[in-house]
């Protein structure tokens, strides 16, 4: 079910699947998507209440200009906002890509409402050590797997290019490793693309990341006590496998699962992955 749900931090599309009475699970995009990444994970999800809301600045939720929101801390009140509304105080929480780093956030600005967390194919942001050995790599190749994050990063630029062209942009990133993106996803992450304003709206999560670097470190040398499971596609270019070193000393409780596929592993392996949230979130912790 789709619904346009209104916060004091603005209005938000949020899907919503399953019984209300089973336990809520909300669940994170990434860029360029919106929470329909979800939908062909969602079959495989039948014990939990679903929850998964476009962000800020994508899908059909708030395009608010005022780049100011786009840090990820900010953009973490969004979804406790979004839970309020819905008078869920607990949940589990999970996150692909940027989802993943709003969640993140999350569990170091209220730790007390997640109950479990799910990062998909994201940076730890508070692993210097797998941060490090990542850069490693990375820097022989000129990072070249992140041009668009400088290329977004540009003032206005971006806008000027892309304009009229969402179908290209969308479709070029939009490539699975193991297993094609679905088209019906494609065609709803370029929908939402032509949005006005998104041009801008998607790019202020890329420009504001020198704000959200300079705030992660202050969570350096923290370890998370949530029970925290990491599933990571292996073959993405991006996110490397280097970033998971070190995960154990950021977290009291993690395991980390590898599954054969690219950046995009939720879109990739839907029945694949749901299948590691479902068995970590029905799992008893020690």
């Amino acid at each position: 079910m789709k619904n346009l749900i209104t916060t004091p931090r603005g209005i938000f599309q949020v899907r919503t699947y399953g019984d209300q009475k089973n336990p809520p699970l909300i669940l994170l995009h990434g860029w360029p998507q919106t929470s329909y990444c979800w939908h062909h994970a969602i079959p495989h999800l039948k014990d939990f209440y679903v929850v998964t809301p476009d962000l800020r600045g994508m899908g059909d939720s708030n395009r608010e200009l005022d780049i100011r929101y786009y840090t990820k801390d900010e953009m973490s009140k969004d979804i406790f906002a979004i839970a309020d509304e819905l008078g869920i105080s607990q949940f589990n929480l999970g996150g692909h890509d940027w989802g993943g780093a709003i969640a993140q956030e999350m569990a170091f600005l209220q730790p007390d409402r997640i109950q479990k967390l799910i990062i998909l194919n994201m940076v730890i942001i508070h692993n210097k050590i797998g941060q490090l050995k990542a850069g490693e790599v990375l820097v022989k190749q000129l990072f070249r797997s992140s041009w668009y994050q400088f290329f977004l990063s540009i003032p206005q630029f971006p806008e000027a290019l892309l304009e009229g062209k969402e179908d290209i942009w969308i479709r070029f990133f939009s490539r699975g490793i193991s297993n094609p993106v679905p088209e019906d996803a494609i065609a709803e992450y370029t929908r939402c693309y032509k949005i006005p304003n998104t041009l801008t709206t998607a790019a202020n999560i890329y420009r504001t990341i020198p704000k959200d670097r300079t705030r992660w470190k202050n969570y350096e040398n923290t370890q998370v006590a949530i029970p925290t499971k990491i599933i990571h596609g292996i073959l993405d270019p991006i996110i490397i496998k280097e970033y998971i070193v070190g995960v154990e000393e950021c977290f009291e409780e993690v395991s980390v699962t590898e599954l054969k596929g690219g950046h995009f592993i939720v879109d990739e392996q839907p029945k694949e992955v749901a299948r590691e949230i479902q068995s970590f979130l029905l799992e008893e912790t020690s």
